[in-house]
């Protein structure tokens, strides 16, 4: 098994990562009638509108990470409550959970549940915020490949399939899909234009009403790291949430920051 060091990257990856073959995929439907004249506040009020109506969903997943060390295959159970808590928990198979991973508004905790090592930190800590954690979007619909951008001023130009918003600084763009309302890449450039991150959401399917990929994909050049998360069942709005959070007496708190000096 990797270091918890590169296992809290595996974790923190999975906020954002694709694979695999799934059920049978809604198709693209016809592009709306307007394309491609909508402004950039209408488009963000199709992205934003029916993604209102979500507040929790439970996903079971497929994981594989790629770094210079290697590849890892695992499953993930995420249980998530909008502006409130997210818990993955992984396991590498044969019954064995091997961490869970608790995200809460202001604090994160990594239980490794293998060395009975609890590492705790806030949200602004250097040691997390420098990982593929979180997007700067809302980490509950990042985890759900339905980010939309934020209000400001956006520079919107359009092909014959999609709408392409980029800010005045050119550090953020979204690619949409008009058919759908969806963002089906984000990308983060530095301020001397490098790539710093970049996400695709692939293999669309009708969740209710509303369109949501079940294969998500980050990249991390800056970290060498590439997720790959693919959703097997989700569950939006279930009318209970299974938080299981409960480290026995024998685990040892440790902060983030020794998480990292860790060999």
């Amino acid at each position: 098994m990797r270091s918890p060091w590169s296992l809290f990257v595996l974790l923190a990856g999975l906020l954002l990562g694709g694979c695999a073959r799934g059920p049978h995929l809604a198709e693209r439907p016809d592009l709306p009638a307007r394309f491609p004249y909508h402004s950039a506040e209408q488009i963000r009020h199709q992205l934003r509108l029916p993604l209102d109506t979500l507040y929790a969903f439970i996903g079971q997943a497929r994981l594989q990470m790629r770094t210079s060390g290697g590849t890892d295959n695992l499953s993930a159970t995420i249980v998530a409550r909008r502006h409130d808590s997210l818990l993955i928990r992984l396991s590498p198979g044969w019954g064995i959970e091997a961490a869970r991973l608790l995200i809460t508004p202001d604090s994160v905790l990594l239980h490794d549940r293998i060395h009975h090592r609890l590492y705790t930190g806030t949200r602004v800590d250097p040691a997390v915020r420098r990982l593929p954690l979180l997007t700067e979007s809302d980490p509950f619909l990042s985890l759900l490949g339905a980010l939309y951008p934020p209000p400001g001023r956006w520079h919107v130009t359009a092909d014959s399939s999609y709408y392409y918003l980029s800010d005045p600084t050119g550090q953020h763009r979204y690619v949409v899909d008009p058919a759908r309302w969806r963002i089906v890449r984000y990308e983060r450039y530095d301020v001397v234009g490098t790539l710093v991150e970049a996400y695709r959401f692939e293999a669309f399917d009708r969740f209710g009403r509303l369109f949501l990929p079940r294969r998500l994909l980050l990249e991390r050049p800056d970290l060498g790291v590439t997720v790959r998360l693919y959703y097997r069942t989700l569950q939006l709005n279930p009318p209970e949430l299974p938080f299981v959070w409960h480290p026995d007496d024998r685990t040892r708190r440790i902060p983030f920051q020794a998480l990292r000096e860790r060999p």
